[in-house]
């Protein structure tokens, strides 16, 4: 009996000690940042449901109009995107679960054409400027590590803040195709709330340095992936 509780308090001691050496393996690191790229955020999608720039209807007035009348519409083509960008800096605060923030940027430009019709009654789409539009990120957040080995770990990853979103519109030419003397600008920037859930992260490599992926919704894109650097 004597024998057999010497092995039992062996036993758990040996449990104790390697678990404790495993979380110290696990845990020597506790602040990591990293840089992302993704695609589908939220004020993309945003945007594809409703008037991507808003300030031209303003900017189009009939007095500078020749050859024909506006007829009330504004089209942009020829986008450009930026994906979006993020970086990030999360600090452990116990071996499962880190703070921080993160801070995302994405944008696109756009060719900006008047619809408009002549005095016959023909339609006509004619180029008259430009418009560029930028979202700006900041967001305090949590990792949760499910998994967290050496070299490998899947997480899961939420923040909660706000967008800056400001757009820019130059009118360069009037309806008509010519010129005008003076550059018409119109500008605006609007806040938004905003958030990022990383339902699923996996990531590999290094003890330091791993490359990753995540996939969830948010800011920083439905699906998104990067470099992260754990110290």
């Amino acid at each position: 009996m004597k024998t057999m509780k010497s092995w039992m308090f062996a036993a758990i001691l040996f449990c104790g000690t390697s678990m404790s050496a495993q979380a110290q393996e696990y845990y020597q690191t506790k602040d990591e940042v990293a840089i992302s790229i993704g695609g589908g955020t939220n004020s993309q999608l945003f945007d594809a449901f409703s008037q991507l720039f808003g300030v031209m209807g303003e900017a189009l007035v009939t007095g500078i109009m020749t050859g024909g009348h506006y007829v009330g519409t504004t089209s942009y083509d020829n986008e450009k995107y930026i994906p979006a960008l993020s970086a990030e800096y999360f600090h452990h605060v116990s071996p499962m679960v880190s703070i921080g923030g993160i801070v995302a940027f994405n944008g696109y430009s756009s060719d900006m054409y008047c619809n408009w019709q002549t005095s016959d009654y023909v339609s006509t789409k004619e180029k008259i400027g430009s418009a560029k539009k930028y979202n700006i990120t900041v967001m305090p957040a949590m990792k949760f590590d499910w998994l967290r080995k050496k070299n490998f770990g899947i997480y899961s990853k939420i923040g909660l803040g706000a967008t800056y979103m400001y757009e820019k519109e130059v009118q360069e030419n009037d309806p008509s195709g010519k010129d005008i003397d003076d550059k018409v600008v119109h500008s605006k920037g609007k806040w938004m709330a905003n958030f990022q859930a990383s339902l699923l992260g996996i990531e590999a490599g290094s003890e330091k340095i791993r490359g990753f992926a995540e996939l969830g919704a948010g800011e920083q894109g439905i699906i998104l992936a990067g470099l992260r650097y754990k110290f």
